[in-house]
């Protein structure tokens, strides 16, 4: 699954169900680290709070683009439609993927 490495060299992907609990426990995790970082449970609440916003967002935008590449794949092989762009202000499209942006 590497994706450095080309097609060929990656090896076999894993299942859905070894995907799924992997999501759901990096997603675990981030969850008790950020409500640690929130409640002050960590060395440096103040600097944390800045790291967590930036993580965040990079982690949103890794899943933005991954979207976005699923559902190209999909329209392209398989005739769906692409969806709709969710609607906010802080999301915008740059170099053809959304973009969590709350800087603008």
């Amino acid at each position: 699954m590497d994706s450095a490495n080309p097609e060929k060299f990656r090896g076999a992907l894993p299942t859905v169900e070894r995907l799924s609990a992997f999501r759901d426990t990096v997603a675990e995790r981030v969850h008790v680290r950020i409500g640690d970082i929130a409640a002050g449970r960590v060395g440096a609440p103040t600097q944390l709070t800045i790291v967590a916003n930036h993580l965040l967002v990079a982690l949103i935008n890794h899943e933005y683009q991954h979207d976005q590449w699923i559902s190209e794949v999909r329209a392209d092989n398989l005739g769906h439609a692409l969806p709709s762009d969710p609607e906010s202000d802080w999301l915008s499209r740059i170099d053809g993927y959304l973009v969590c942006n709350p800087y603008v």
